[in-house]
Parts: structure tokens; C-alpha cells; sequence
């Protein structure tokens, strides 16, 4: 059975039209896979994680304290509803370990806790609340 075109006006239409009804395929399809990014993108060890609009920003008082004394860590959370916990971390050989300390996110987006440094040395600190944190404050304990 042969099938063929009555001329090269013909052709080329039936052509031209078979060769966007594929290219619209693809474009649609490719574009379908870009319109949501992935929820798992790699994020660079050490950056400030904002999941979604939240970002914490905390400040340590006072920064440089005797052996057993206590120290407050305050700041704010903006985008997290209220009644949110947030976790104290301390840096310990390159990675961060979530200490006991804790508290929950108040109405006007704040938080407050203590805690008492354990070591005498300068020791770094940020607050974290699933993949959201704050920049390191650092405590010095004398």
C-alpha cells in the first residue's frame, strides 16, 4: 500500500503540522516537569535554611560569662506560627548537636531560654526549628 501526498505544497503542510503537534508535546511536558522545584534541593553546609518565608534570629546576653553562669538566648521567628518549639544547638567537632534547652514561639513571634555552657572556650550557638535556623552566636565561658 503505498500513501502518498498529491504535491509539495501538501506535503510540507502536513509536515509543518505534524512537526508542531510534537514540539507542543514536548514543550508542554517540559514545562510541566519545571513548574513546582523539587522540596529537596541540596542546600550548602552551613548557610541559613528558610524554609518557606520563616527565618530565626537570635542574640546571646551576655556573650562572655564565668564558668556556671547562665545565659539567655532571645530573638525572633518570624513565619512560624505561634506555639512553634524551637531547639538550642551547640556546635561540637564540626557538627551540630541539639541541646535540652528549648522554648515556644509566643504571639509577637518571640522566644526566650537559658542555658549554662558547659566548657571554657568559645563556644558557638544557634537556634533551630525543623529546617529553619539562625546564624551562630558565639558565647566565650571564662
Amino acid at each position: 500500500m503505498n500513501i502518498s501526498l498529491r504535491n509539495r505544497g501538501t506535503r510540507a503542510v502536513g509536515t509543518g503540522a505534524l512537526s508542531l503537534a510534537l514540539l507542543s508535546a514536548g514543550a508542554a511536558g517540559a514545562y510541566a516537569a519545571n513548574a513546582t522545584p523539587s522540596p529537596r534541593h541540596p542546600v550548602p553546609h552551613g548557610a541559613t535554611y528558610r524554609h518557606g518565608a520563616a527565618a530565626i534570629s537570635v542574640r546571646a546576653t551576655p556573650a562572655v560569662v564565668r564558668h556556671g553562669e547562665q545565659v539567655r538566648f532571645s530573638g525572633r521567628a518570624s513565619g512560624l506560627r505561634s506555639g512553634t518549639p524551637v531547639y538550642l544547638q551547640q556546635e561540637r567537632g564540626g557538627r551540630w548537636t541539639t541541646l535540652h534547652s528549648h522554648a515556644r514561639v509566643d504571639g509577637h513571634d518571640r522566644f526566650s531560654f537559658t542555658d549554662r555552657p558547659d566548657a571554657r572556650y568559645t563556644q558557638h550557638f544557634r537556634v533551630a526549628s525543623g529546617r529553619t535556623h539562625s546564624p551562630t552566636v558565639a558565647v566565650t565561658v571564662r
